[in-house]
């Protein structure tokens, strides 16, 4: 006997292979579990109910030695100014002139301003010299807050003139805030012929909390017909006796007479 006939006899017999375990070696799966659906629903959350709008706030009362603020007789809209679009003689005590709102003031503003102005107050520049002196950090010259009130109303009055300005700085001004200055017509009066207009000028800070407040006196055109025309003029027009003579019809004076010629 041969030694490869010996190694066939020793191997033992396979076994037959079925066909369908051929086809799918992984015949047996393992059974997955199905969890039955739910068959309620999650109920929605409940509307929520809108809040009422806010009570108006209570204006805070004036600082010491100031009178209240002129109240507000909604007369007519704000008006903002154009070249030309409004007098004197247009305006009502009472009426509001158009809010400014600026954007936070940052650090970079505060330097550009002390700057500009001169101002290098090391309390507006130098944060630990503030926190030595016992500020919470460096704040924002007032001469800043009252710039953006003149702001405000020199882009209201445009063709008119400020006469006097003046304010007084109530409470310090701090990196990110936010300002909005607001005016009131507090009183209309004509003074020589001229017509002027007081405002009152404010500036609150985004808490509602009052940082600057003063007063202008304004010089505006009273009407079209008094100096305010387009072809110019005085701010006020003058009281003039006797007959007006318009321009380039004066009348001209007679040529001396000439003596007699002697015979």
């Amino acid at each position: 006997m041969s030694s490869r006939s010996a190694a066939k006899m020793a191997r033992p017999a396979s076994k037959p292979v079925s066909k369908s375990s051929a086809r799918n070696p992984k015949a047996k799966l393992a059974k997955v579990t199905k969890f039955p659906t739910a068959s309620m629903k999650k109920p929605l959350p409940a509307a929520k109910r809108s809040s009422p709008p806010p009570a108006a706030r209570k204006s805070d009362p004036p600082p010491r030695g100031m009178p209240a603020l002129t109240p507000p007789k909604q007369v007519q809209e704000p008006k903002q100014s154009l070249a030309r679009s409004f007098y004197w003689s247009e305006l009502r005590v009472g009426d509001d002139l158009p809010p400014l709102t600026k954007p936070a003031i940052d650090r970079v503003q505060i330097v550009r301003y002390a700057a500009s102005s001169g101002d290098f107050n090391r309390l507006h520049l130098d944060e630990p010299y503030a926190h030595a002196v016992g500020f919470p950090g460096l704040f924002a010259p007032g001469m800043l807050a009252l710039a953006f009130v003149g702001q405000l109303l020199t882009a209201w009055l445009r063709r008119g003139h400020v006469r006097k300005l003046g304010a007084r700085f109530i409470k310090i001004v701090w990196p990110g805030d936010e300002l909005t200055c607001r005016g009131r017509i507090a009183e209309l009066r004509k003074e020589n012929g001229a017509c002027y207009a007081d405002v009152e000028l404010w500036a609150e800070n985004q808490k509602g909390e009052l940082v600057l407040r003063g007063q202008a006196t304004c010089e505006l055109y009273e009407s079209p017909q008094n100096g305010g025309g387009d072809g110019g003029g005085l701010l006020f027009a003058l009281q003039q006796s006797g007959q007006a003579v318009a321009p380039g019809q004066a009348k001209k004076s007679s040529p001396p007479s000439k003596p007699p010629k002697k015979k």
